[in-house]
């Protein structure tokens, strides 16, 4: 008896080792076939803020900690690249030469650093060193993608993972941005992850473990400490998992009140890391300024800027402009795979009409549509709303910052319409199938 739980619990291990071995291979496998090491092939997305990740970096190689040890550094002139070109040189740096950022925790400019000086034992060449980084930032983010394909495809279906991946794969703006240093996307699938692998565990197990609820808190923190800036949008991933699988056990007349619950404790435990990161920023606030007084309104005065509440500069915008220029002035491809390009709203227009045509094949069946649907619905109702809760939340950051928030429609909306068209055409057409 204890040979055979041995034996699959070594069974469990390989399989898992197996399975991390291929998610690695293939990510590095599709950041060579896409260029997503190069500065070059692919293009930058907001290049300007990285420059602050380039200076920190640069300041950890030459062991200087002035000024503030925050995430970023830069010169008079703010997105001047400077830093990058100094980088690249190996420059000597007087610390007198920057300023600190203070808007951000910093962990990834501090994580970067730790990881170029290691590059930097190996290859003194800075160009070459920023090479590896993005395709160390790129291998994350595939790699954080592959691994929501798989909970795509034990949950819903392979074909529907497929059209998450393809989705990933042949986005133009996710191409751009996943080497960013500054903005490190692979970062930004860690709440879903979360709530994936919370959902996994507990039906898996039939209850949810506390260290499931740690991982929620703990993707919030990290996430939060690289950047606040889109936080109602990560807040939204984390529970979608969890909405899918409450409107599932619905559906299937199982009980759906303990979803309930852990969509409840995910969400504290959410907010509990968004609120671990703040404290982390406000006693780095601390350290640099000498008084909680100055870190607090630091703070307080970025936090309420980037929410719209003291940014006089577009006080006359409303947020129904602000809805209008991404949904319908700011017409830019989502997918392009040759020739062929997918914008907004085609894709949510086809969505709505696979749901349609899909509702209508299996009521022909004589099957209730609702309640094989409604769970495809809730997910992909929630992937809208997530980047648009930004843009409500945040007018004054949306409407200035056009270069940035076109991104979030790839969290999670695109990759979630290809994965709902793909789960209907598939439902749709097995129904259509299937013999009486």
């Amino acid at each position: 008896m204890k040979a055979t739980k041995r034996k699959k619990q070594i069974c469990r291990v390989a399989r898992w080792l197996l399975t991390a071995a291929a998610i690695l291979l293939l990510s590095v496998g599709l950041t060579l076939w896409r260029h997503n090491g190069s500065s070059y092939l692919t293009g930058f997305w907001d290049n300007g803020s990285q420059t602050l990740v380039f200076g920190r970096m640069l300041q950890m190689q030459q062991n200087q900690h002035s000024p503030g040890g925050f995430m970023g550094v830069y010169t008079q002139d703010w997105s001047d690249q400077q830093n990058r070109y100094w980088y690249r040189d190996n420059t000597p740096m007087d610390p007198a030469q920057f300023q600190a950022y203070t808007h951000q925790s910093g962990l990834q400019g501090w994580g970067l650093g730790i990881l170029n000086k290691v590059l930097s034992v190996f290859e003194d060449s800075g160009e070459a060193r920023e090479t590896m980084l993005y395709t160390a930032n790129s291998i994350l983010f595939y790699a954080a993608t592959l691994c929501i394909c798989l909970a795509v495809g034990y949950g819903i279906g392979w074909v529907p993972a497929l059209a998450w991946l393809t989705a990933a794969v042949f986005a133009p703006w996710p191409q751009r941005g996943m080497k960013d240093l500054y903005w490190c996307l692979w970062t930004w699938w860690l709440p879903a992850l979360a709530g994936l692998l919370l959902c996994a565990v507990t039906r898996a197990r039939g209850k949810t473990p506390r260290w499931c609820y740690f991982f929620v808190f703990a993707a919030c923190l990290v996430r939060c400490m690289c950047g606040f800036e889109f936080i109602s949008v990560f807040l939204i991933l984390c529970e979608i998992p969890l909405v899918f699988c409450w409107a599932e056990a619905l559906c299937a007349r199982r009980p759906a009140r303990p979803w309930v619950g852990r969509m409840t404790a995910a969400g504290l435990c959410a907010l509990g890391g968004v609120a671990a990161a703040l404290g982390v920023w406000f006693l780095q606030g601390m350290a640099y300024y000498g008084s909680a007084e100055k870190s607090w309104a630091n703070l307080s005065g970025a936090v309420t800027s980037r929410v719209s509440l003291t940014d006089g500069a577009v006080s006359d915008v409303t947020v129904g402009q602000v809805l209008r220029r991404y949904l319908l002035e700011i017409n830019e491809p989502l997918v392009q795979i040759g020739p062929v390009t997918v914008t907004l709203l085609p894709l949510a227009v086809a969505v709505l009409a696979g749901f349609v045509l899909c509702a209508l094949a299996l009521r022909v069946r004589g099957r209730a549509a609702s309640r094989e649907l409604f769970p495809l619905f809730c997910v992909w109702v929630l992937s809208f709303a997530a980047p648009l809760s930004w843009m409500v939340l945040s007018k004054a950051h949306s409407y200035v910052h056009t270069h940035l928030v076109p991104m979030l429609w790839h969290f999670a909306f695109v990759p979630v319409s290809g994965m709902v068209l793909a789960a209907l055409i598939c439902r749709g057409a097995k129904a259509l199938l299937h013999k009486r």
